[in-house]
């Protein structure tokens, strides 16, 4: 095993070591390559927030102007409002079960104590 000194020069790696104006060169070539697309963004108008909002109102729009009107026609049907059964949480929980419920929770959902409803405390 080797041991390496973090403090070695890593200048051998620098391709301008043996090869003066290398970098420049380099930044050179990739300008002259990415010009035309340059060019072409620079042309290019600016996307702004506004352009954006305008791009989505083709979807937008008739969905909110659907959801709208499918909330009106629910709201104006004529039915009476439905109020919970008496009980509690617990009995509508269980109301469909046709299995026997364990002897444990039949207690805890009879007794008066404490519940899981949002009126109760922990």
């Amino acid at each position: 095993m080797e041991n390496h000194d973090p403090r070695t020069s890593l200048a051998f790696l620098d391709p301008e070591a043996g090869d003066s104006g290398y970098w420049y060169r380099f930044r050179h070539r990739v300008m002259v390559l990415a010009g035309p697309e340059l060019a072409r963004r620079r042309a290019a108008r600016p996307v702004t927030v506004g352009d954006v909002v305008l791009g989505w109102r083709n979807a937008l729009v008739p969905t909110a102007l659907l959801a709208a009107a499918l909330a009106g026609l629910l709201l104006m049907q004529d039915r009476g409002l439905q109020t919970a059964p008496q009980g509690g949480y617990e009995e509508l929980m269980v109301s469909g079960l046709e299995e026997s419920i364990p002897a444990v929770l039949v207690t805890s959902l009879t007794d008066d104590g404490a519940s899981l409803s949002s009126e109760g405390s922990f």
